[in-house]
């Protein structure tokens, strides 16, 4: 197939993988980022000064999961050499291994499930920085696309997509391309865009995440050497209070708390005082953020209005308009908390570079992107809506001094829904600890290398997290923290 023009609408993470995925293979990219942000000089300047209005979650708490890693290491290995290079790290699951199992028997495929500690500002710039080095990428930084440009010969077919029209320091202009790649986020235009042209509207599902989060960066004291980090994350919920510690480059690490937007006592972990007075109140986190430790380096970031959101480029097995598709969180965005973006954006540009390459028909090869998406990204999409439903009903039932746990109802009938939740807490979670088994095919889950659907499913796992949840009686639940009453006194107590 012949080298093509493409133009990209969005030069963050998700763009910069569409370009560079295309750009190896000898396409013509041309990258339009609306923010007028020069690049700065290092990526510890970036830190420090780089806004990036378009992305406010790059002063939050990320997780580079291996699937993403490893579509480096295969496509960009010399990027991946740069990464470590500005201080991030590998986090084998084999470390992991070591650390909980004596002699761990290990398998050829563990040496895939390997995290990256990065912050996702480090991680943009020198994405960033790769692809401008390369020349291979014309980066217009400033420039906004104010239109989609189209032409419909057959009024009884869907608008062809020719180019955008875009606005920026040298005024209006008109750019061709064969193909426009969305990548500008969950604040994409497409829905306002492609009806603009004559296409069908766009069809959008949207659900509530059940949560707002707040996040703050540490770094480690030059001679301290922090506790094992269990693949890069470790998470803790508190039922009214969900704990996550993210590990990053050049010895800096996060913290991000999140609770239910309907808790407002809560809402105190938006502001420093509250944030500290919680973060003391958790061991996990209490261990960390030891002055002796660590000191922080940020703020407090807060983001709320959270959904999980798809939108749908093709209707009936008929794109909305030809030469026309979306990359990353403009086409599917999920909790955030979860930590999926960057890598679930990656996985659509290298699928999307691959049907670029086979399909010189644009209804072609937008069919055939889209069943990517279907069999790569969807099921993830449809996992987590389920389990932020299941997370507010938890939250719900506690505030009303319920046991979102307990198995039995009234009538002696059992719950199922309740009964998972009992697994996944007295059965899954030690079994992590107890069974290499059952943390291998986890940490291959949760790094999106197996599907999610595989690991309750798989008849060598299920069995193992049963037995682990049939010995609940032999072993005293691990208390990760104080509970909702005992947090709000403290909370109290910083009024006093």
């Amino acid at each position: 197939m012949g080298a093509k023009h493409i133009v990209v609408i969005g030069g963050s993470v998700a763009g910069l993988g569409v370009s560079l995925a295309l750009s190896k293979r000898g396409h013509r990219v041309t990258v339009l980022e609306a923010d007028a942000t020069p690049l700065p000089e290092d990526h510890r300047e970036a830190f420090d000064t780089w806004r990036r209005r378009g992305s406010p979650q790059t002063r939050h708490s990320h997780a580079l999961l291996a699937r993403l890693r490893n579509l480096i290491r295969d496509h960009a290995p010399e990027l991946l050499d740069e990464l470590k290079t500005c201080g991030a790290e590998e986090l084998p699951f084999t470390t992991r291994a070591r650390q909980l199992f004596e002699d761990p028997v290990l398998v050829p495929e563990d040496d895939d499930v390997v995290a990256l500690a990065c912050r996702r500002i480090t991680f943009e710039w020198v994405l960033r920085r790769h692809v401008l080095d390369s020349g291979l990428v014309d980066f217009r930084d400033g420039v906004r696309v104010t239109r989609l440009e189209s032409e419909r010969p057959d009024p009884a077919a869907p608008p062809r997509v020719t180019g955008v029209r875009v606005a920026g320091p040298a005024g209006e202009a008109s750019i061709d391309a064969d193909l426009v790649v969305d990548a500008s986020g969950r604040r994409s235009k497409l829905g306002e865009w492609l009806p603009s042209i004559g296409a069908r509207d766009v069809r959008e599902e949207s659900s509530e995440c059940g949560i707002y989060y707040t996040s703050r960066f540490y770094r480690l004291r030059p001679d301290a050497e922090p506790p094992p980090l269990e693949g890069g994350v470790v998470g803790r919920d508190l039922g009214y209070l969900k704990v996550g510690l993210f590990a990053g480059d050049s010895r800096v690490f996060s913290i991000t708390l999140a609770a239910a937007p309907t808790d407002e006592p809560m809402r105190r972990i938006l502001r420093l005082p509250g944030f500290e007075a919680a973060v003391e109140a958790v061991p996990l986190t209490a261990e960390w953020a030891d002055p002796a430790l660590s000191e922080p380096i940020t703020g407090v970031h807060g983001m709320a209005n959270l959904t999980n959101t798809r939108r749908w480029l093709v209707e009936d097995g008929v794109p909305l308009a030809d030469g026309f598709v979306a990359v990353g969180d403009a086409l599917i965005h999920t909790n955030p908390i979860v930590g999926r973006g960057c890598s679930f954006a990656w996985v659509g540009a290298f699928a999307l570079a691959e049907c670029v390459d086979a399909f010189d028909d644009p209804r072609e090869l937008a069919l055939a992107y889209d069943a990517s998406i279907e069999r790569d990204v969807v099921p993830w999409y449809d996992l987590q809506v389920t389990q932020d439903a299941d997370a507010v009903a938890v939250a719900e039932e506690q505030l009303r001094g319920e046991d979102p746990f307990r198995v039995e109802n009234p009538d002696g009938s059992n719950d199922p829904r309740r009964f998972m939740r009992a697994v996944v807490r007295d059965g899954l979670l030690p079994a992590l600890e107890e069974d290499l088994v059952v943390l291998r095919a986890f940490s291959r889950t949760i790094n999106l290398l197996d599907p999610p659907g595989d690991l309750l499913q798989n008849p060598d796992v299920m069995p193992r997290i049963l037995q682990a949840y049939q010995r609940r009686g032999e072993r005293v639940r691990p208390r990760f923290g104080p509970s909702r009453d005992e947090m709000l006194a403290r909370f109290e107590a910083l009024a006093g």
